[in-house]
């Protein structure tokens, strides 16, 4: 059934629908959740795990602010795995060793863009970095993990349609 045949709809109801804004809480998304999809962020065979269930949280916590299961429908549990995904693979990559002093740290919060071309013999490798904001404009970072380009990539899609802000 269509709005246009529903008596009931209001003109502020039917001026929501049309906005393409989307509200409401999302069911409960949690850490045992988070890892039943990506075991590889869990625990080892010796309960050591590669980022801090606190860390992990956080992300949970910072997707669940930023995925609504209102937008998402089906899509939402697998767009909250992929959101934690892309950001702890992004800590993994931006970690280092407290030993390893000033240098050692930023070595690690240094921009990777993507490798364009490596050699052997006396080791080169080329990164390109404008690739970060080709395809995906506005998406940027999303491109550096194969979780937030999957994100991006449904996001876009789940995204469409007009908006009417009234």
């Amino acid at each position: 059934m269509s709005i246009a045949n529903n008596i009931n709809t209001s003109v502020s109801n039917i001026i929501g629908i049309a906005s393409n804004i989307r509200t409401g809480s999302n069911p409960p998304f949690t850490y045992d959740d988070f890892i039943a999809i990506y075991t590889q962020f869990g625990p080892d065979a010796n309960g050591k795990t590669v980022v801090p269930q606190e860390i992990v949280q956080m992300y949970i916590d910072l997707a669940n602010a930023c995925i609504q299961e209102a937008r998402w429908h089906a899509y939402w549990k697998v767009a909250m795995g992929w959101f934690v995904a892309h950001f702890l693979t992004l800590y993994v990559q931006g970690t280092a060793d407290p030993n390893s002093g000033a240098a050692g740290v930023l070595k690690a919060g240094e921009s990777r863009g993507l490798v364009a071309s490596k050699s052997v013999g006396d080791v080169s490798v080329s990164r390109d970095y404008s690739t970060i904001a080709g395809d995906l404009d506005g998406w940027a970072a999303w491109k550096l993990t194969t979780y937030g380009q999957q994100l991006a990539t449904i996001g876009r899609i789940v995204g469409k349609g007009g908006m009417y802000v009234y």
